[in-house]
């Protein structure tokens, strides 16, 4: 990456897939969402090959269901019941679902738990992040909000880098590697890989390759900067 221009428009563009992320884990996809992402154009290439395929298989997806008002409707009760069974393990039985949180990933019980969450509710709050008010109760080691989270650190160095404060920009760029290495990097490329092993729809089998590509990606990108401002120039 040579120059401010292209590190803006790569916190931009980072910003709004972790977005798109946190959505997508937050609740259930619905007619809105669907009907938004009908409108995407995904890449056809990418450097990796699970972000490839699984862009692919959401593009293939979505091109199969019509903006007919039934067929919405038929496409968000099949994905909410996926949603139902992968996320929240509704009729399935234990090791066949991907539960969309850290401390089941990271603990020794692989249970759900708050020692997992202490430290990302002082992070939250630092950033405006209002979890129990914002993002329905959900536990704050959900992927959701981790997501959300990092879109916020994102959109924090793109600021810094449009108005040309290197120091600042330094700064939040550390502020994400801590947070990734710390938290996403510990257990997200396994949950992306889970959601692709347990899924039964194109929708979420992409969304899990996704995942576990960004997650990729993510790292190469992280390990490029250091934190003094001269990349900048």
């Amino acid at each position: 990456m040579e120059n401010r221009q292209e590190i803006c428009a790569a916190m931009r563009q980072r910003a709004n897939l972790y977005r798109f992320l946190s959505r997508i884990y937050t609740m259930e996809a619905d007619e809105k969402l669907l009907a938004r992402m009908k409108q995407m154009t995904f890449p056809a290439e990418a450097a990796d090959a699970d972000l490839r395929d699984g862009y692919a298989k959401l593009a293939a997806y979505l091109a199969e269901i019509n903006l007919s008002e039934k067929e919405i409707a038929e496409s968000v009760t099949e994905l909410e019941v996926e949603y139902a069974r992968i996320f929240l393990a509704a009729g399935v039985a234990h090791g066949t679902a991907a539960f969309p949180y850290k401390s089941v990933y990271t603990s020794k019980r692989h249970l759900v738990n708050q020692e997992a969450c202490d430290d990302l509710t002082a992070l939250y709050a630092a950033k405006g992040l209002k979890p129990r008010e914002d993002m329905y109760r959900i536990p704050d080691d959900h992927a959701g909000l981790e997501f959300e989270y990092m879109a916020r650190l994102c959109e924090e160095a793109m600021r810094a880098c449009e108005s040309d404060d290197e120091t600042a920009l330094a700064e939040h760029l550390q502020e994400q590697k801590t947070f990734f290495e710390n938290h996403l990097r510990r257990w997200i490329p396994l949950f992306g890989d889970d959601i692709s092993k347990h899924a039964q729809t194109a929708f979420y089998d992409g969304i899990g390759r996704i995942t576990r590509g960004f997650m990729q990606v993510e790292t190469e990108f992280l390990r490029h900067f250091d934190t003094r401002p001269s990349y900048l120039y």
